[in-house]
């Protein structure tokens, strides 16, 4: 039978892969943006330097600090991949979302399995860069290698979770091939960046056999909430425990904590919770807070429902709040390990 014997949350922000001065390049965009959310509401630039002026955020966006949390994420991040290499697991099932990289609004569904035998992560070209804000393909290196590669999938294990959730009342989507509906609109080629960044970070490029599970985190209307997530996750881990190969399992969700407006009692709250296993802590701020960049915390509780139906326990790593403006705007970055 298949064992799940190590979890990870990891947050993917390309922050990770700038310096701490390239983090500044972002901010012009951030000043002309109308619609932050934070905290359930819409701010503009003006509306949350008003808000949180008390924060005094002018001195947590200083370069120095900028560097000391940096560097404190990396020694994180380079941790779990050295625990990943201990455990030399079998299989890999990644819980992350899509950010219009493989769908639009043509098709959008809430919940993804890809079963292909073939996952592909393809360099972006440079009309795809040309269509990106500024400060985001100089991150590229993280999640992408400079030459086009084909990573092996697990298509078994896809399939039985499909039927697994499908028997568990979840309708979800399956895909086989990374499929472009209108590769001009595209940002991206092949997997999207929660993923390939797994492979580049975690793995190292030695990528072993994977189920991407691709959640819609972002986009309204049909946002699966907290408690379908973690319940997910449930199903996810009933049909892991189930498959009848002798195997090793890892389970990790890419993304978040909140952003693009950091908000520390936000993050701080959530991983509380998330280590207790309190699903109603977890639910309680309301969908209205799980929005935007912040909705990848989702990713976050569908692997903790996986890793729920083993006796694994979370250890978080490392937390800190990548801030880049007086204003807030940024990443909060955290890693943690279940085993």
């Amino acid at each position: 039978m298949a064992r799940i014997v190590l979890g990870m949350g990891l947050s993917h922000t390309p922050q990770l892969h700038t310096s701490a001065e390239q983090w500044d390049i972002r901010v012009e965009a951030d000043r002309r943006n109308k619609s932050h959310q934070f905290r359930g509401k819409t701010y503009d630039w003006d509306g949350l330097k008003a808000l949180r002026q008390d924060e005094k955020l002018g001195d947590e966006a200083r370069v120095e600090h900028r560097q000391e949390r940096l560097k404190r994420a990396h020694r994180s991040l380079e941790e779990l991949a050295k625990l990943f290499a201990r455990a030399k697991p079998d299989v890999a099932v990644i819980v992350g979302n899509d950010q219009h990289e493989l769908f639009d609004d043509s098709i959008t569904p809430a919940f993804t399995v890809f079963w292909g035998d073939a996952i592909q992560n393809v360099p972006r070209s440079e009309e795809q860069i040309s269509r990106l804000p500024a400060g985001i393909s100089i991150a590229d290196h993280g999640h992408v290698p400079a030459q086009a590669a084909v990573y092996p999938g697990a298509p078994k294990l896809g399939l039985h979770i499909i039927q697994r959730a499908i028997a568990d009342d979840f309708d979800v989507a399956h895909s086989k091939i990374l499929h472009k509906v209108d590769p001009g609109h595209s940002i991206l080629s092949g997997i999207p960046h929660a993923y390939g960044f797994v492979y580049r970070q975690v793995m190292k490029d030695k990528v072993i056999p994977s189920v991407p599970i691709i959640l819609n985190t972002f986009y309204p209307p049909n946002q699966p909430n907290v408690r379908r997530c973690f319940a997910f996750g449930q199903s996810i881990g009933r049909a892991i425990a189930s498959w009848p190969e002798d195997c090793t399992v890892a389970v990790i969700g890419s993304g978040g904590l909140s952003h693009f407006v950091v908000d520390p009692k936000f993050d701080r709250a959530f991983l509380d919770a998330l280590q207790k296993g309190d699903v109603d802590a977890l639910a309680s701020p309301g969908e209205a807070l799980y929005q935007s960049g912040t909705s990848e915390c989702k990713n976050w509780i569908t692997a903790a429902g996986i890793l729920s139906t083993t006796s694994l326990k979370m250890n978080l790593l490392s937390y800190d709040p990548f801030i880049r403006s007086e204003v807030g705007t940024g990443t909060g970055a955290a890693f943690a390990y279940w085993m």
